[in-house]
């Protein structure tokens, strides 16, 4: 008897302490990506939720104007079950965005990090004909939401850009530029081209990070296969990415194959090789696998703050 219940007591020490363990695991979360971003403009509802909790540094988002409501609503253009209407940008993204900012000891999304979250918000009303001229009817509800949590995010104010708890970016060709030149203080950054890295471009301070399409570039064709990744691909990425680095950019590219899975994978070694700042992609599962796998580059994302360091407009372009 006193055997059977020695036997008892240690499975429930042993239990016990497996649960501490899975507790302490849950605390300290998943590791920190920083260079992974969910792209969620499909769904789920929840993005940040899908984002924070895998580690990712980053969701990008699409939002759509419910002109059915006055005043319209900024929406998620995301799928949901039929009748069901798509959750507010407020409620689904900006409110467990400052839910989470306010709950760290540091002030930010991830706990234990300094760098910002970044939110990328893709815009495509669908109009036939093409857009309008003139500001974007998106754009001014998007501001009214985020000015009153001015404090959380990264400000442009008067030619410096003050870093904050998350950085606001607006990705896609619908968004219009003259809302954002010109302005003494805005709480959103554009996505930008590698164009502009050239003289007449976006400055740093407009467009911060720029984007291409990867699979035209490199003259990618899904209907054929790479039996490896080809020399002369490599060098038009690795000449990108440094081009953009030594003008002050960060640099994420779409179109970037999703399947097969072994095309996929190639793709994302050869982008975290040449030293991309985010790898971005719907399929969260695969993404955080790999980028929890140690790199060539033995980059280690540990728990440390880095330094971000408040931008001059003037500094930059050398005026």
């Amino acid at each position: 008897m006193s055997n059977g219940l020695a036997t008892v007591a240690s499975g429930l020490v042993g239990l016990a302490a497996m649960g501490a363990l899975a507790a302490a695991r849950a605390r300290r979360g998943r590791p920190y990506l920083a260079d992974g971003l969910l792209v969620a403009v499909d769904g789920p509802a929840d993005p940040v939720a899908a984002a924070v909790r895998p580690g990712f540094a980053g969701v990008e988002v699409a939002v759509r104007l419910d002109h059915d409501t006055r005043p319209p609503v900024l929406r998620l253009d995301c799928l949901m079950p039929p009748g069901e209407p798509a959750p507010t940008f407020e409620d689904a993204v900006l409110e467990p965005l400052a839910a989470l900012v306010d709950a760290s000891p540091l002030g930010r999304v991830h706990p234990r990090r300094a760098e910002p979250f970044l939110l990328l918000v893709h815009a495509d009303p669908g109009t036939a004909g093409g857009w309008p001229p003139g500001p974007r009817p998106e754009y001014e509800a998007l501001d009214l939401l985020l000015r009153p949590r001015a404090q959380l995010l990264t400000t442009f104010l008067g030619g410096r850009v003050v870093p904050g708890a998350i950085t606001v970016v607006l990705t896609g060709p619908y968004w219009s530029r003259a809302d954002l030149l010109g302005a003494y203080e805005r709480f959103a950054f554009l996505e930008g081209r590698f164009a502009d890295l050239e003289p007449g471009g976006l400055p740093v301070t407009v467009a911060p990070l720029v984007t291409e399409a990867l699979g035209a570039r490199l003259g990618w064709d899904p209907r054929e296969e790479w039996p490896e990744f080809p020399a002369e691909a490599r060098h038009i990425l690795r000449s990108l990415i440094g081009a953009a680095h030594a003008g002050g950019r960060r640099v994420r590219f779409v179109d970037v194959p999703e399947d097969p899975r072994a095309v996929r994978t190639a793709f994302w070694q050869e982008l975290r090789a040449a030293g991309v700042d985010l790898i971005a992609s719907r399929h969260r599962g695969p993404l955080g696998r790999f980028l929890r796998r140690p790199s060539n580059k033995g980059r280690k994302h540990r728990a440390e703050p880095r330094r971000v360091a408040v931008i001059d407009e003037f500094q930059v372009n050398g005026t």
